[in-house]
């Protein structure tokens, strides 16, 4: 009785680090929805390996920058440097990995699969009261979909992705935090 739901459950593993390791490159439109009910617009873009960006639409305009090394937050109304965070340190890194085995990552915690979606939740053993972190998958084919972060506090951040646009060319340096520091109030693009 329970051999099916472990062959179930090592399916959709398998399933899901194939999806994440050919995930080389990507871009997507996505909404942001804020605990506080405000919502925002950008677009996410995936280099691997290590290379992340989420642009902030206006009115926002807030960017973040992930190189491989440092994750780096820019604060479109503030006049200071971007706020930078160890890379390797955020759940999220886990997207920008080459091989993937999400079994193996000191992030993921569980997996679960329901209504024809994947749910896997991630946080930093480190420091878990810090919050959580929710990847939703489509099952049927795979594909990211969303994530939930909530905070310390309980508060959560939905963002919904439309459908990725996989296997495109994107130019190194939008992922390069001193061009983009350069750059930010310019708006120059990819």
């Amino acid at each position: 009785m329970l051999a099916a739901p472990a062959y179930a459950q090592n399916d959709s593993i398998q399933r899901l680090n194939a999806y994440l390791t050919n995930l080389v490159s990507a871009q997507a439109t996505f909404r942001q929805e804020n605990a506080d009910g405000t919502e925002f617009t950008g677009t996410f873009y995936l280099k691997k390996p290590g290379k992340m960006r989420f642009e902030y639409d206006a009115p926002s305009d807030s960017l973040v920058v992930a190189d491989g090394r440092t994750l780096a937050v820019f604060d479109a109304k503030s006049n200071v440097s971007p706020q930078r965070y160890p890379q390797r340190r955020t759940p999220l890194s886990l997207l920008s990995l080459e091989d993937i085995d999400v079994t193996s990552s000191v992030f993921v915690r569980r997996i679960e699969e329901e209504g024809g979606r994947a749910y896997m939740t991630m946080y930093d053993p480190e420091k878990p009261r810090n919050g959580q972190m929710v990847m939703i998958f489509e099952t049927d084919p795979m594909q990211l979909v969303e994530w939930i972060l909530t905070d310390r506090s309980g508060l959560q951040t939905h963002v919904f992705l439309d459908p990725l646009e996989t296997g495109i060319e994107l130019r190194n340096r939008i992922f390069n935090i001193g061009w983009n520091i350069s750059n930010f109030e310019g708006g120059e693009g990819r």
